[in-house]
């Protein structure tokens, strides 16, 4: 009897309405799935057109969809309903009044002598009352429950885009990297060439110079051995001594023949070339071996000498004349800025510092690696670094390293310190640097400073912004170096 009963509750569960608990009255199907009495749903949609719904999945749509009539729910709801009208006792025949509390099972009124004597009995209408409360007591939490875990979805789906959309988009730039670095290579190998054929054209005009030499010195032998012939020649004594005098004034006036010796040129060396060649190699052979261990936290760094970051990633930034204090002169190939005593006669600009005696490049960096130098052996005192692109030009407050919008290395006389949002760190720096190099790191966020060859300070930040190159100079000159390709060459 309990299983019969029970299996009856699990039907009539079935086909109960989520929005008002009763059974299906005029039952309509959503696009979803779900099922809801007409009235209710249409209840829930009231005064909406579009982004309606469904109350149980929260799946929205568009527009709201035409309701139409479930037509297999709707049978087995006239079916339930006959079966409810001769649900009776299967023991005793009788119809069910009675509901066990504690068997949660339906009863007769002559089950009460049986089993469930001193069980908790009471009215299936009272019961029926007291189940809906607990389920209307529980259907807020099932409800909230439901908004949870349908943002989640909708959560899990926006990730999902987005992964996707970020995964496309590294491939693309990967893709472009890639064709960046075969680029960068094959101007390596052209270059490299091109240096190997310089090489052997100079000596073959060496050759070609001794060669002719020897050519003429050649046919001046040749002509003093015919002389020389002819004067053998000559029998008789009286006849040779008398020409022997002009013979031997002409064999002076041909060459030296005791400097006959010829220096061989020296062997050209190609080693230089090769070894730059092979250190692309290996560059690269680190690269991958250090991918293929797996993923990483961070980008992978790879130790480069000077010569390689010039070659792979050189840059030679130009001053923007428009960013210009008016007591800076900028030199006409935009790489020297220079202090001046007077004003110049620059025109308005709102990217013009005003206070501060700086100018930025016109070069902007968001991505990838650079490598530039400064020339700061003409200056005593300057800063150089970079700043956001967004950085204020106005008042002392856009001072490079004074703001959290600005990185500096400063040079002071002999005193060298490292400047970013008013923190200063001095450094410790042997010598008199003559040259400022920058190794800018966009995705890893580093700014590697360098004093000649060593490295001085490692700056972090978030450099994926748009970032500039920039100068303070107080005395003395300073100059962007012009980085061209050919410095892939060792000195």
């Amino acid at each position: 009897m309990a299983s019969s009963s029970s299996d009856m509750g699990d039907k009539l569960f079935a086909l109960t309405c989520s929005v008002c608990l009763q059974i299906y009255r005029e039952p309509v199907g959503l696009p979803c799935g779900h099922s809801f009495c007409r009235v209710c749903i249409e209840k829930c949609w009231e005064n909406r057109e579009e982004d309606c719904d469904c109350p149980i999945c929260r799946e929205v749509f568009p527009q709201k969809p035409k309701l139409k009539k479930n037509v297999t729910v709707a049978y087995m709801v006239d079916n339930i309903g006959n079966v409810k009208k001769g649900i009776r006792c299967t023991e005793h025949g009788k119809p069910f009044q009675l509901y066990c509390k504690d068997d949660e099972s339906l009863m007769c009124l002559m089950c009460m002598s049986g089993e469930h004597q001193n069980h908790r009995v009471v009215a299936v209408e009272i019961a029926h009352a007291e189940l809906k409360d607990v389920l209307a007591a529980k259907y807020p939490h099932v409800s909230q429950s439901m908004e949870s875990v349908a943002s989640q979805l909708q959560q899990v789906q926006k990730e999902k885009e987005q992964t996707e959309n970020s995964s496309r988009d590294a491939e693309d730039s990967l893709e472009e990297k890639g064709k960046l670095v075969c680029q960068l290579v094959n101007e390596s190998v052209h270059l490299m060439k091109h240096e190997i054929n310089k090489k052997k054209m100079e000596k073959l005009s060496l050759l070609g110079k001794q060669r002719e030499k020897l050519e003429q010195q050649m046919e001046d032998l040749c002509q003093g051995k015919s002389t020389m012939d002819t004067a053998f020649q000559k029998l008789e004594a009286v006849s040779f001594l008398q020409d022997s005098k002009d013979v031997l004034k002409r064999l002076e006036t041909m060459s030296d023949f005791k400097s006959l010796k010829r220096t061989p040129l020296p062997v050209l060396d190609f080693s230089k070339e090769e070894n730059n060649l092979d250190g692309l190699i290996t560059l690269n052979k680190n690269f991958l071996e250090k991918i293929q261990k797996g993923p990483v936290e961070h980008p992978v760094k790879v130790e480069l000498d000077r010569n390689n970051m010039r070659r792979l990633y050189g840059r030679s930034p130009s001053l923007d004349p428009n960013s210009a204090h008016r007591r800076i002169k900028i030199s006409r190939d935009l790489r020297t800025a220079s202090p001046t005593g007077t004003e110049n006669q620059y025109r308005k600009h709102p990217d013009r510092f005003d206070v501060c005696p700086q100018v930025v490049s016109r070069d902007c960096f968001s991505s990838g690696r650079h490598y530039w130098e400064v020339d700061v052996g003409s200056s005593r005192w300057c800063g150089i670094g970079i700043c956001l692109n967004s950085m204020g030009r106005k008042g002392g407050k856009s001072l490079l390293g004074e703001n959290p919008e600005s990185w500096c290395l400063e040079k002071r006389n002999n005193e060298f310190s490292a400047l970013h949002n008013k923190q200063r760190t001095s450094l410790s720096v042997p010598g008199d640097p003559e040259r400022f190099g920058f190794f800018l790191d966009c995705e890893a966020g580093d700014l590697t400073c360098f004093g000649d060859s060593r490295v001085l300070h490692v700056f972090r930040g978030n450099f994926m912004v748009p970032v500039k190159p920039a100068i303070r100079v107080y005395c003395g000159s300073v100059h962007f170096v012009h980085l061209v390709k050919s410095t892939f060459i060792t000195n």
